[in-house]
C-alpha cells in the first residue's frame, strides 16, 4: 500500500498493524474442508438485496466499488441446495440473524464458489450476525489453535498475528495468515423497526493488514 493510501489511518494503528507477525490459524480453521462460515463451503443461498432488507430490516453494509474493483458482489443467507432457510421474528415474519455479503471474481461462479475456501481465490467475504452470546467482540474474531496442558485441560495459543486496534473510536480486531489472508472484526449499530440493534461483521480477505482496515474504513463501515 501507498504511503498516501496509509496516511487514511494513524500512524499508531498503522505501526500497530505492520507489526503482526502472519501465523497459520486462519489456514487451519478455513480449510477447504471446513464447514465454518469463513469457508465458501458453508451452506448459502444467493438473496436479492430487497430480499435481504426484508429480513434484516436494516441497510446491507458493502465495501466500496473501489475497494472490490473487477468483482461482483453475492448476497446470501444460511440454505441448503440454493435454497435460502428463514428464521422468524417476534412477529411471526421471516428474518435473519446472520448473513454474508461475497465479492467474486468475475469468472468464479456461485456453484464452484460454493465449494471453494476464501483461502484459495481472490474472494473478500463480509460476515455479519446478530451477536450469538456473551463474549467479547472484536476479541473473538481471533481463530485459535488450542493444546492440551499438562492438567489434561485446554488453553488458547496465543500469539502476535492478532491485535485488537482504535480506528475512529471503533475497537477492530484484526488477525494476519501466512497464506496471505487477513481477518477483521468490528460491530455496527442499525436501526430496525424503531429498536436498535448491534451486529457483529467479519471480514476475509487477502493482502495487508493496513490495507483490509482501510478498505473497511472507506467504506464507511466503522460507524
Amino acid at each position: 500500500m501507498s504511503e498516501e493510501a496509509q496516511s487514511f489511518l494513524p500512524s499508531a494503528v498503522v505501526d500497530g498493524l505492520q507489526a503482526l507477525v502472519a501465523a497459520e490459524e486462519l489456514t487451519d480453521t478455513l480449510r477447504p474442508s471446513s464447514r465454518a462460515p469463513g469457508s465458501l463451503a458453508y451452506s448459502w443461498a444467493p438473496v436479492t438485496e430487497a430480499r435481504l432488507r426484508l429480513l434484516t430490516g436494516s441497510p446491507i453494509p458493502r465495501l466500496s466499488p473501489r475497494g472490490v474493483a473487477g468483482r461482483r458482489e453475492v448476497l446470501a443467507v444460511p440454505g441448503r441446495n440454493g435454497e435460502p432457510s428463514f428464521e422468524v421474528d417476534e412477529l411471526g415474519r421471516p428474518s435473519t440473524s446472520v448473513f454474508a455479503v461475497f465479492y467474486l471474481p468475475r469468472d468464479l461462479d456461485w456453484r464452484r464458489a460454493a465449494v471453494s475456501s476464501v483461502l484459495r481465490r481472490e474472494v473478500t467475504s463480509l460476515y455479519v450476525q446478530l451477536p450469538p452470546d456473551d463474549r467479547p467482540w472484536p476479541q473473538a474474531v481471533a481463530h485459535r489453535r488450542h493444546r492440551f496442558v499438562a492438567d489434561g485441560g485446554l488453553r488458547a495459543v496465543s500469539g502476535d498475528d492478532f491485535t485488537v486496534v482504535d480506528v475512529d473510536g471503533c475497537s477492530v480486531g484484526v488477525q494476519v495468515d501466512r497464506s496471505g489472508a487477513v481477518c477483521v472484526g468490528w460491530s455496527i449499530g442499525r436501526s430496525s423497526g424503531g429498536m436498535a440493534r448491534v451486529w457483529n461483521v467479519t471480514m476475509l480477505t487477502r493482502g495487508s493488514a493496513v490495507g483490509a482496515v482501510q478498505v473497511v474504513r472507506e467504506a464507511g463501515l466503522l460507524r
